[in-house]
């Protein structure tokens, strides 16, 4: 047990000699980390009962201090989403579907000028059940977690961006421009 301790120990010294930094650290000496600059974006209503969702897990992932009284960036989400038939028995009828979810988002500063741009993908299956609400279950299943994903890979992304550019960076080049 204590080799493995002294094991994990120069673990993290080999890391921290990488330039290895935590994303919701501060960065370089600023004392802006990339939570507060998540927590500075607005994010735009996102049409239909998916992006309702979306938008709620967006908003819990990024505002730790709740809603922003100065937003420096907005982020706008676009979803599409298509099923496809898996499981097609010999009678024609399908016993299993796949979702798949894609999410382009655009995060601008306050000026509207386009400072980020990702995509969001997510494939989710559920089964068809002989049961109307027991498929049904099953298909809001699937789209909650693909839209969990989604979220996820968004705020990731935004943490990356947030982590690479330092927020003051970010915040002197949207007044220039």
């Amino acid at each position: 047990m204590l080799k493995l301790t002294r094991i994990a120990l120069a673990s993290f010294f080999f890391l921290s000699a990488c330039g290895f930094s935590p994303i919701y650290g501060t960065h370089g000496g600023n004392s802006e980390s990339v939570a507060k600059a998540l927590g500075a974006v607005t994010i735009e209503n996102i049409p239909d009962r998916n992006g309702q969702l979306l938008r709620n897990k967006l908003i819990d992932r990024m505002y730790s201090q709740g809603r922003p009284q100065t937003p420096t960036a907005k982020l706008s989400v676009a979803i599409t989403s298509a099923e496809y038939a898996m499981g097609v028995q010999k009678d024609a009828t399908t016993t299993r579907s796949q979702l798949s979810m894609t999410a382009n988002f655009a995060l601008t500063n306050m000026d509207g000028k386009e400072i980020h741009r990702g995509k969001a993908h997510a494939v989710a299956s559920y089964s068809k059940l002989d049961a109307q609400y027991g498929t049904l279950a099953s298909q809001r299943n699937a789209y909650e977690r693909a839209l969990n994903e989604i979220g996820e890979q968004i705020v990731n992304n935004l943490s990356l961006y947030y982590a690479e550019k330092a927020p003051h960076k970010i915040n002197n080049a949207s007044a220039k421009e």
